[in-house]
């Protein structure tokens, strides 16, 4: 299978949660709080970010990147 940004986005939460362990590679991870992890994915040629509730275990979103430089954000 192979979507793109915008059919990425149409499905649910539980629905690109499921691509991305399917399809997705992670890339890079960082903690900008106490209690958030914050993750960065390459999947079907594009980054999805998701943000977890380290605290609740609850993922809060996943989000494709509009930023190409999301990467530097992320430390090595």
């Amino acid at each position: 299978m192979n979507l793109t940004k915008e059919e990425f986005s149409l499905f649910n939460l539980k629905s690109r949660l499921k691509l991305l362990k399917k399809d997705g590679k992670l890339l890079r991870q960082r903690y900008p709080g106490e209690y958030m992890l914050v993750s960065l994915y390459s999947i079907y040629g594009f980054h999805i970010e998701t943000i977890y509730d380290v605290d609740n275990f609850k993922t809060l979103s996943v989000n494709s990147i509009l930023n190409p430089d999301v990467y530097q954000l992320y430390p090595p």
